[in-house]
């Protein structure tokens, strides 16, 4: 019998490791705010999300084996604890990417809306792995001039980070790093605030990437952000100075939970070799439900579709909820945003069918690339 503990907060998880697993496998759910080694002491595999910091301290005195990550992000894995006692361990690389996306093309839609943003300015990529790569490409069906840098990779598409720094809208999204040939801690820093004066940067990868110094400094900065320094109790003070600030909710989509339940799902099986054997179902998806005649209208005016986003992520209100609290109730109300972040789809869970009916003039590039998304 196989002992499986699971955050309460993977959405169908029970479901899924139903589905993938063919063996027997008793099941218990866990709040990782509360949750301590006591409570896994004959537990087999240990299935988690960013909320837990999986060490010594959890998995001390356990016979844990397996540890699976619903999630994008491993900083929150001692990796090299887990190597050392023989621990098994995956998580869910690119399951959230397009709900980070989504993040960013509704921040776009405000700046636009506020008259701080327009299609003619450029917009540069920091990193140009699962999400960079798909935002590159959503961005460049939508005509926007782009540009993305990844020192790891050789692309003729690439350019360095500097050429990037030079765009109006910078976006990040490298994984945080410390050590190696291209450590990200700290990679923008107080000596890039005139290059990045007037400008406008988007961080939903790690807090740590910016630096705290270099935030407080750049006066004449559009900082968006939805990733902190020592969450869940960041600073207040760059909260309150950030144009859009939001509690680490950037990749809580409906879809991008259940990709990553079911990818750990299916690895946990794979690495107690009992997966089953199953066909492939087709991807679900429905009709845009809020009228597309908005979408055209969005196009029409400002060449860029702000309905499609706003409509599933109002950034501004969950920004607004989370600028009122105090710094007494500052881990607690991140916590309980987090926790509490309405249910809301992919932009590319939906169907835009019949759109050049309404209007022929409509440039179907950008919809197209919707409809090869939806299918990944």
């Amino acid at each position: 019998m196989i002992n499986i503990a699971a955050d309460s907060q993977i959405p169908e998880i029970k479901n899924r490791l139903a589905e993938f697993f063919n063996d027997d496998y008793s099941f218990k759910s866990f709040d990782s705010s509360t949750v301590s080694s006591n409570d896994f002491k004959n537990i087999d595999v240990l299935l988690v999300r960013s909320t837990l910091f999986v060490n010594e301290e959890i998995c001390e005195g356990t016979r844990i084996r397996y540890v699976g990550s619903a999630t994008a992000g491993i900083n929150h894995l001692d990796i090299d604890y887990l190597g050392a006692q023989n621990i098994s361990w995956s998580h869910a690389p690119g399951c959230n990417a397009f709900s980070v996306i989504h993040y960013v093309m509704a921040a776009i839609g405000e700046l636009i809306q506020d008259d701080l943003f327009n299609t003619s300015q450029s917009i540069g990529i920091v990193g140009y792995g699962n999400i960079g790569r798909q935002l590159y490409k959503i961005l460049k069906a939508l005509n926007f001039e782009v540009y993305a840098c990844d020192p790891f990779l050789s692309n003729s598409e690439l350019v360095d980070l500097e050429s990037v720094l030079e765009c109006d809208l910078i976006s990040i999204h490298a994984s945080l790093s410390k050590t190696g040939k291209h450590p990200t801690f700290n990679l923008i820093n107080e000596s890039h605030i005139q290059k990045v004066s007037n400008k406008i940067l988007i961080n939903t990868s790690r807090g740590e990437i910016i630096s705290e110094a270099f935030l407080l400094k750049a006066n004449s900065l559009i900082y968006i952000s939805d990733v902190w320094v020592n969450e869940p109790n960041p600073s207040l003070e760059i909260i309150q100075k950030s144009y859009i600030a939001t509690p680490h909710i950037a990749g809580y989509s409906i879809d991008g939970k259940l990709n990553g339940a079911k990818i750990i799902a299916e690895e946990c099986a794979k690495a107690f070799n009992c997966l089953k054997l199953k066909s492939i179902k087709p991807l679900m998806h429905d009709d845009w439900p809020y009228g597309l005649e908005n979408i055209i209208s969005d196009i029409r005016r400002m060449s860029f579709p702000t309905t499609l986003f706003h409509e599933e992520l109002d950034l501004k209100l969950i920004s607004d909820a989370f600028k009122a609290l105090s710094r007494k109730d500052l881990e607690k109300g991140f916590r309980s945003l987090r926790a509490n972040h309405p249910p809301r789809h992919d932009f590319n869970y939906y169907l835009f069918g019949g759109i050049n009916k309404l209007d022929k003039g409509i440039d179907l590039n950008f919809f197209n690339e919707l409809r090869r998304a939806g299918n990944l």
